[in-house]
């Protein structure tokens, strides 16, 4: 293991002081095999330190690494990885988060090693698969996953069981396969708009409340009822609701996505949606504000590349800034919405 001398210390309180600072982190120290400790970890929340999503990070990262985590405990603000060598070893892995918190995150803290490690890594994951404060698993593999492959990386994810919170229970598999000649990604322009999908989705729940979202959505956009599926789910361990809307377009998908909730009105839920949804289509920059944090990760040990956002966010000026305490100087911002990523290869 590489020495006291080659540690990255990270202040987890710096900008948005959320779970992103972590999984960033984590994700980095295990791809360039450098010890890493994150201080005042998740210092920005209400309730600051690890939680069980976030101690899975630590745990699953600490295992494609074949190294040690210290502080890998719930509630603690300090954790330190060591990984074993220089980036992640394939294999077959396990992770259970142990509650309703997200796969897709624990999922995030592994991946972008995972597409640059020596062969295939296949992924099982329980916990939650749809959750308020995370990207839901439509979103990663309808919006993300793609563009990844065209860096040249292939994840397929296969959805085996809802989780919804605060009940869990969801089960998430993936296949990695690792980038053997990785490309460039640019994307500056969304070509041709296809026409809007949604779906909603019901579980444990009366299906009236998937109808009264639809007409609320459906006056708000004007869309023809043709554009709306409501899917059922029958084997999930607790009540869920989400509404998304899928906008494809010639060369990027967006996910815009809003979860029913105890004491929310349906209708309101569909103005949630239909918001984030008229304010993406009011740019014409084809990245939204979720998918801007996420490229640049696997961008930046890939072949780089640029991209326009609709919004360059504080969360995403956290996630650039962590990424360029690892590798000074591969993300800049040019004008109001364009990130420049200069990537490994």
């Amino acid at each position: 293991m590489k020495s006291d001398r080659d540690l990255i210390v990270i202040d987890g309180c710096q900008g948005e002081g959320g779970g992103q600072v972590l999984r960033t982190s984590l994700a980095l120290a295990v791809a360039l095999g450098r010890p890493v400790r994150i201080e005042h970890v998740r210092a920005g929340r209400a309730k600051p330190g690890l939680q069980r999503q976030h101690l899975a990070c630590v745990r699953a990262a600490a295992d494609v690494s074949g190294g040690e985590a210290l502080g890998a405990e719930l509630g603690s603000t300090t954790v330190e990885l060591r990984p074993g060598g220089v980036g992640a070893r394939p294999g077959t892995y396990r992770f259970a988060v142990g509650s309703a918190g997200s796969t897709l995150l624990v999922l995030q803290s592994v991946l972008a090693p995972l597409c640059v490690a020596s062969g295939t890594t296949e992924l099982e994951l329980e916990g939650g698969t749809h959750n308020p404060l995370a990207p839901p698993f439509d979103f990663i593999t309808r919006s993300f996953l793609p563009l990844v492959a065209r860096m040249g990386a292939r994840a397929e994810l296969r959805l085996v069981r809802h989780g919804f919170a605060p009940a869990g229970g969801g089960r998430v598999t993936a296949r990695i396969e690792p980038a053997g000649a990785p490309r460039p990604l640019e994307l500056l322009e969304r070509g041709e708009a296809r026409p809007p999908r949604v779906e909603i989705t019901l579980a444990n729940l009366p299906g009236d409340i998937g109808a009264r979202e639809w007409a609320a959505l459906q006056r708000a956009t004007h869309w023809p009822s043709s554009s709306c599926t409501v899917h059922e789910v029958m084997d999930a361990a607790g009540p869920g609701n989400v509404v998304s809307v899928e906008l494809a377009s010639e060369h990027v998908t967006a996910i815009c996505t809003a979860f029913g909730e105890k004491g929310l009105r349906s209708e309101r839920v569909a103005q949630l949606v239909a918001r984030d949804t008229k304010h993406y289509l009011a740019s014409d920059a084809p990245v939204c504000p979720h998918l801007a944090d996420q490229l640049m990760l696997p961008l930046a040990l890939m072949a780089g590349g640029r991209y326009r956002a609709t919004e360059l966010s504080l969360h995403t000026r956290t996630n650039a800034a962590v990424v360029n305490t690892f590798l000074p100087g591969a993300i800049t911002f040019d004008d109001d919405d364009l990130v420049v990523v200069r990537g490994l290869v």
